[in-house]
């Protein structure tokens, strides 16, 4: 079945014969109902009456004539009841051949052959046959049009058992068969968009109707008719041209006095003629033999004498949001029939959304809304989110129509008063004339602290609430937009897992009847720190109520080590209650690689004078012992722990003095207190031990020296 047929049909078929045999052309149209294939031969010919003749086409046998009789056993399916020769052949030296009921798919090469009884060739001929498909069908439409007739008539009788398909551009539109009329449903885009008529086949009219027009709708159409065999009885295209209409773009903000809907011409007009502005099939203004008929309440203008300006602009005043959409002004001669048409589509916009920020506990905030339009009979209505703002706590100022100020007074503010109002402005029926929308951020006033200094095994994240809530509310705590803890009812469930994959947070039992929505963060890492809210929200998703603490997890104290040169080796202390897994730790001496342990692998960076125990570090110990001390090896040493991601874990840092051999000396340690003025120590220690070591907290000062006795 050749479905998929150009449509302009030009067959070319290559035959290679010896030059003995003539090749003849036989061009016919689609609509004919046969065509002749023509073979005479001449009277010198001598043809005896036992004589073969067959005609084939490629492989298939078209028609046979033998022992003077038409073998039509012998045809291929395709041929039978199809083809017809003269009774006498030989006598008349005639073995043309009629090919009836013809279809697109006979177009090719055709061999005639005449044997003698030995089975050898006498004569032959080729004919080409080239079925040519009809013109294509030119349609033009312009958009907005309610639909459009791709024309399709036929004149001879058809079977009832064809099928009948109509395409646009390769994609089924519609079907026909046995009694069937369906429309394709591919996608939306067709969608009951496509008719024909009913018993098409009897009234031999395969038109089509498209509907709801598109610009995507141009292209070629075709229509094809199979026989119940699938072979193809009839072809038509027709190409679809969905022209737009001359449309200009005009956009105004709400508010403004009026606008232009410009429409200029170059040629005169008659006198006589009709001009119609209209607006989605009402019209808005009439211009006829100088009378002005303003349609929409006196609110339209078109220009004096319009004809000998040629200027059939319209101007719209005091403009409502109702008025967006495409305005179309035609012109008709006196006997009703359209000479010009152009179409402007306004956009009336509303102006920019306001802001309007202010703090939680504030008695009252104002929503501005103010307009110079005058407008009586009208409803005015304020939403929240497309809900009715709550009655008792909203307030609009007296007499708004006369002042024109629609602006509303918010008060005892919440939360969750936080989002988009708009108050729209509806006539007497039910009409919108003006909108406006306010976006109101209603912010928290104060912003906890909570401060830890990493190590410790938790913290308390507040929030203690005054008013209890119904059992249906769900609680969400987020760091950082990321949910570490759910608490609803049946659902108390930890978002944050250590690498022992052990819940490391926790609410109380029962948080909503204690009022107690604190969160327990276990397991403090530095990458903790930052910022943690806490929201609860109704069982249809609205926010109710919300609180935000900022953790501070801090470095803990630093650790002092003091040691004197010449010793073997000193030990940085650094030892953790955590389980350590799949981690990296890195020492650094003021900045400078000393030592990394990765992976049960231990890399020394200064000539292997560093070393960490493998052993010791599951158990959480990641002290460094550094050997052969150096005057230089003073300084701060940071052991910084890393995940396997690459985020900071833990950290701590250990001061090192090592100070020169002098084993008479009285090492004197003095703490002073930043915060007393007179700077009396508040400790001193004296050792004549190589090495002290002590840990010192903020605020403090340390001084170190050494005398010989």
């Amino acid at each position: 079945m050749m479905e998929d047929q150009p449509h302009s049909l030009t067959s070319v078929c290559l035959i290679v014969l010896s030059s003995d045999y003539p090749v003849e052309m036989v061009e016919v149209e689609q609509e004919e109902k046969s065509v002749l294939l023509p073979f005479k031969v001449t009277e010198e010919d001598d043809i005896s009456q036992d004589v073969k003749v067959e005609w084939k086409r490629q492989n298939m046998i078209v028609h046979v004539y033998q022992n003077n009789e038409h073998q039509h056993l012998l045809q291929d399916q395709d041929y039978r009841d199809r083809t017809e020769m003269n009774e006498d052949p030989h006598r008349t030296k005639d073995f043309s051949l009629k090919l009836k009921d013809l279809q697109l798919s006979d177009h090719g090469g055709y061999t005639c052959t005449v044997y003698n009884k030995d089975g050898y060739i006498l004569l032959q001929k080729v004919v080409l046959l080239n079925i040519t498909v009809l013109q294509v069908e030119m349609v033009e439409v312009t958009q907005g049009e309610k639909s459009v007739l791709l024309p399709f008539r036929i004149k001879d009788d058809l079977s009832l058992d064809v099928t009948l398909l109509w395409r646009h551009e390769k994609v089924t539109v519609h079907a026909y068969q046995r009694g069937q009329n369906q429309s394709v449903l591919i996608g939306q885009d067709y969608e009951g968009r496509t008719e024909m008529k009913k018993d098409p086949l009897n009234n031999k009219d395969f038109s089509l109707t498209l509907k709801d027009l598109r610009l995507t709708d141009r292209g070629v159409y075709t229509c094809t008719v199979h026989n119940k065999d699938g072979h193809m009885l009839l072809q038509k295209a027709v190409t679809l041209s969905v022209r737009v209409l001359q449309v200009e773009m005009v956009e105004v903000t709400q508010g403004e006095k009026s606008v232009l809907l410009p429409f200029r011409i170059k040629d005169d007009l008659p006198v006589d003629v009709t001009l119609l502005w209209r607006h989605e099939n009402v019209t808005v203004h009439t211009y006829q033999r100088d009378q002005y008929q303003p349609d929409i309440q006196g609110r339209t203008e078109m220009n004096k004498d319009p004809l000998t300006t040629k200027d059939l602009s319209l101007t719209l005043k005091d403009l409502h949001l109702t008025d967006s959409g495409v305005y179309t002004c035609t012109v008709y001669n006196k006997d009703g029939h359209m000479l010009l048409q152009k179409s402007v589509t306004l956009s009336v916009r509303v102006p920019e959304v306001q802001m309007v920020e202010t703090v939680k506990g504030v008695q009252s905030v104002l929503l501005p809304f103010t307009t110079d339009i005058k407008i009586q009979d009208v409803t005015a209505e304020w939403k929240h989110e497309d809900r009715k703002v709550p009655q008792g706590r909203a307030e609009m100022k007296k007499d708004p129509l006369r002042t024109g100020d629609f602006s509303l007074t918010l008060k005892d503010l919440h939360l969750t008063d936080s989002g988009v109002y708009t108050c729209t402005v509806y006539n007497k029926d039910g009409h919108m004339l003006l909108q406006k929308s306010v976006t109101l951020s209603v912010k928290e006033y104060q912003l906890e602290m909570v401060e830890v200094t990493q190590g410790k095994e938790f913290v308390l994240l507040p929030f203690k609430i005054k008013e209890g809530f119904t059992q249906d509310v769900k609680v969400e705590w987020k760091h950082k937009n990321k949910m570490v803890h759910e608490y609803q009812i049946g659902k108390d469930q930890c978002h944050l897992k250590g690498q022992d994959q052990k819940q490391r947070t926790e609410m109380k039992k029962d948080p909503l009847n204690t009022k107690d929505l604190s969160l327990t963060l276990k397991d403090l890492h530095l990458t903790d720190s930052g910022v943690y809210t806490c929201t609860v929200y109704n069982k249809d998703g609205h926010m109710l109520l919300r609180k935000s603490v900022t953790l501070s997890v801090r470095v803990p104290e630093v650790q002092m080590v003091e040691t004197v040169k010449g010793v073997q080796s000193v030990l940085l202390p650094f030892t953790t209650d955590i389980k350590l897994q799949d981690v990296t730790a890195e020492w650094k001496h003021e900045d400078r690689k000393v030592h990394i342990y990765q992976r049960d692998q231990n890399q020394s960076y200064i000539q292997r004078r560093t070393e960490v125990k493998n052993e010791q570090i599951k158990n959480g110990d990641l002290s460094l012992t550094l050997k052969d001390l150096h005057l230089t090896d003073s300084g701060v040493y940071t052991c910084t722990v890393y995940n396997k991601d690459g985020h900071m874990l833990l950290q701590k840092s250990v001061t090192l003095s090592v100070r020169g051999e002098c084993y008479s000396c009285l090492s004197t340690l003095q703490i002073l207190s930043e915060k007393d003025p007179i700077k009396q120590p508040v400790m001193q220690v004296k050792s004549k031990s190589n090495q002290i070591t002590f840990i010192v907290t903020s605020h403090v000062q340390v001084h170190w020296y050494s005398t010989c006795e």
